[in-house]
């Protein structure tokens, strides 16, 4: 529900007022920036979402119905055009997939810099998740969504969050089963 100032913000945005619409674009821009790294992986192409996510909001003004809060139904729009960002890019060859190779990581001695191969290992590895389940594991994971948000977000069922999150899990597990025995060996150094 959305609450008074909310109300307020949003009847002054249908009214075109410019200041309102810069108001909330002040208050949530950096927040949605970021949804939309985490989904993108890109500073440029995250920000543009958000700006589209604005353009979309204010152009659309007299028509939108918001139930929730205004960064609840921000947020969801940020995800939703950085999905279909995301797919239109694999559609056009745009994103690669690579391969996990296996790394020497294992000569390095130096535990910082393992950490950060690890780190990137996993990186790399949720990039390569399918579309929808990496945006199920981010927003849980990354974002601290729960599973009902998350499936209200992306406008799913709450079994399917779960299902997308089983898959997840499964299979940055099956893409870094190689990098074990470097977790087992990290605290002996």
């Amino acid at each position: 529900m959305l609450s008074l100032p909310e109300k307020e913000l949003l009847s002054s945005i249908k009214r075109g007022d410019t200041s309102a619409v810069r108001i909330l674009f002040d208050q949530f821009h950096a927040s949605l920036c970021l949804t939309a790294f985490r989904l993108v992986r890109d500073r440029d192409l995250a920000k543009d979402i958000v700006q589209e996510v604005f353009i979309k909001f204010w152009n659309n003004r007299d028509a939108i119905e918001i139930t929730s809060s205004l960064s609840a139904y921000l947020r969801r729009s940020v995800v939703n055009t950085a999905l279909n960002q995301i797919e239109k890019d694999q559609r056009f060859g745009k994103v690669e997939i690579e391969k996990i190779a296996h790394h020497p990581l294992a000569a390095s001695t130096d535990q910082n810099q393992i950490m950060d191969e690890l780190s990137a290992q996993l990186e790399n590895a949720i990039d390569k998740l399918p579309v929808r389940t990496r945006a199920v594991f981010l927003l849980i994971r990354k974002e601290e969504m729960s599973y009902k948000e998350v499936a209200e977000s992306l406008n799913i069922s709450l079994k399917a969050v779960e299902k997308e999150m089983m898959k997840a899990l499964r299979l940055l597990r099956e893409m870094l089963k190689n990098l074990l025995p470097l977790l087992l060996i990290i605290p002996l150094l």
